[in-house]
């Protein structure tokens, strides 16, 4: 199991970016005006190594947008020479951290459409993008997390506290929660490197926990 950790202050980085992309107008290159864009970043921290009855962890401590990614309403396509160059920039110069995943999201025109579909859960691309993604730029890691920021409007004003995704097979996989006229949902994914076959593999057995979203004292 991949067990990954994000740390309190990359939650409003990973929040804003998907707001940003769903409600702020982006001139295209065509000079049409777009809302409702996938984004897509990258997500810095480190990992600890399983110990004992401890299993490995994957902590996430800052995240970075990735604006030179091709955006659209139904995916987003990463620039690989400006991943490397990040990469290669962070190995230099704060070789304290190191790249650990990636986050995109995923916007919706409504509730329903969600609902109806999952929205929150991860595509059919997705699961071939996330080991294609981890083989490309950090071969060398075992394993790596992968969020996705699913959001869409809601008809009503108002807020709900972050709950878990409730269903049996997704508990501990992500958060659910509404803000203002928004619903928002974080799911977490991994891929791993399979070492005996030398691939890497899709993996939806992982814990996610983010400490300001959960309520561990009340």
């Amino acid at each position: 199991m991949n067990n990954i950790f994000v740390e309190d202050h990359v939650v409003p980085q990973l929040f804003t970016s998907a707001i940003e992309a769903y409600e702020v107008l982006n001139k295209n290159h065509k000079g049409k005006d777009q809302d409702k864009l996938e984004t897509f970043g990258l997500l810095w921290g480190y990992s600890i190594q399983a110990k004992g009855n401890q299993p490995s962890k994957i902590i996430a401590t800052m995240a970075t947008i990735e604006t030179s990614a091709k955006r659209h309403t139904n995916w987003v396509e990463p620039d690989y020479d400006s991943l490397r160059m990040k990469k290669e920039f962070f190995e230099r110069y704060w070789p304290n951290i190191e790249l650990v995943g990636s986050f995109h999201s995923h916007p919706y025109d409504s509730l329903t459409t969600v609902n109806s579909i999952k929205g929150w859960r991860a595509s059919p691309d997705d699961c071939i993008f996330f080991p294609h993604f981890h083989k490309k730029i950090s071969p060398d890691q075992e394993s790596m997390a992968h969020l996705i920021v699913t959001i869409t409007k809601l008809e009503k004003k108002g807020t709900a506290w972050p709950n878990r995704l409730a269903t049996n097979d997704e508990w501990g996989k992500g958060y659910v929660l509404s803000a203002d006229r928004r619903k928002i949902w974080l799911r977490a994914y991994g891929s791993e490197l399979d070492n005996d076959n030398d691939e890497y593999t899709f993996t939806d057995d992982i814990y996610l926990d983010i400490p300001s979203l959960e309520r561990r004292f009340e």
